[in-house]
């Protein structure tokens, strides 16, 4: 049975032969139950601050939980973006290598067409170089023999001996006659193979 204040203070107690003094009795009686009653009180409020205190334990207990979660759930998408970033970094890296390859093969590739393109512009100049000396010699020898045809069919010129020039007085330069070009046309080389494949070149006739 659970014992009030008021209880201790209406606590009756029989007369007996030589008892102890009833006030004094009283008056301890009603010391007790006001100490109880403090108690009582203090001990209502230490249950309502620990009631107090577990909700808050446990909100906070909640609160912990979640952070919890939320940091686990945080790590593990960390996680998965760096293994992604990783990916991607590996993924742009062999990309790029492929490309650089590939540009780097290209590059060669045309390098080595370029440089067989002026091999075979340098073997054209060479080769037309050659057959045009060789036609500028043939013709040189032509004219020889064309100049010499025709000293010797003279015959006033081959009789009359040669006369010392006179002094002529000085002229004024004849005005320049627009001379005419030609392209000469294609001839064989020694290879068996014509001018075609080079520009045509210029023949001055006056």
């Amino acid at each position: 049975m659970r014992i009030t204040p008021l209880d201790i203070r209406k606590q009756p107690f029989p007369r007996a032969f030589r008892g102890c003094d009833s006030h004094a009795v009283y008056s301890f009686l009603e010391l007790m139950a006001g100490e109880y009653e403090i108690l009582i009180r203090q001990n209502n409020e230490f249950a309502t601050q620990i009631k107090s205190l577990e909700q808050q334990l446990e909100k906070y207990t909640g609160i912990e939980r979640v952070l919890n979660d939320t940091l686990m759930s945080a790590q593990r998408s960390s996680d998965e973006a760096r293994v992604n970033a990783q990916k991607e970094a590996e993924l742009i890296i062999k990309d790029a290598q492929i490309r650089a390859d590939r540009y780097e093969s290209d590059a060669r590739s045309r390098v080595n067409r370029l440089e067989s393109e002026i091999v075979s512009i340098r073997n054209q100049r060479d080769s037309f170089l050659a057959r045009f000396k060789a036609m500028l010699s043939t013709q040189l020898g032509l004219l020889e023999v064309i100049s010499g045809d025709l000293r010797s069919d003279d015959p006033q010129r081959a009789a009359q001996p040669e006369q010392p020039q006179q002094q002529r007085p000085q002229q004024a330069p004849p005005p320049i006659q627009h001379r005419s070009v030609v392209m000469k046309g294609a001839f064989p080389a020694d290879d068996g193979t014509t001018l075609d494949d080079v520009p045509p070149q210029p023949v001055i006739i006056g």
